[in-house]
């Protein structure tokens, strides 16, 4: 696979575990798969700049930026079209992960309840 830099690429599983620390997997089994974008291209490793949210301090809400990591070059799986994800945070990987798919979520539809009450008791 000819990798050059600015290529978006599709990362293993064991980049997803380093990254967030959590083997997740899809509805299928296997293990979520982050993409990111080549900043240089090494003969043993490739350095990939990774779009998540960052906690930057406690008191703050995360903001919108971004990893660099070093990832072997056999964890790159392929070069995809489009520009990078933003991986939110680990609880939030499945549905962007099945969004660049083109998976429908699947999720129940919610139900929504009524009781039937004569009279409110007065209390």
């Amino acid at each position: 696979m000819n990798i050059q830099n600015g290529d978006v690429v599709r990362l293993a599983g064991s980049v997803t575990l380093a990254e967030f620390g959590l083997a997740l997997c899809d509805d299928d089994g296997e293990m979520l798969e982050i993409d990111g974008e080549v900043m240089r291209v090494l003969p043993q490793w490739v350095d990939v700049r990774i779009k998540r949210m960052l906690k930057t301090v406690s008191f703050a809400a995360p903001m919108e930026g971004a990893i660099r990591r070093m990832v072997r070059r056999e964890e790159v799986l392929e070069v995809l079209d489009g520009e990078a994800r933003l991986w939110p945070n680990a609880a939030a990987l499945k549905g962007v992960s099945d969004e660049r798919e083109g998976k429908v979520s699947k999720v129940a539809a919610p139900v929504f309840w009524t009781v039937g009450v004569d009279e409110i008791p007065m209390s």
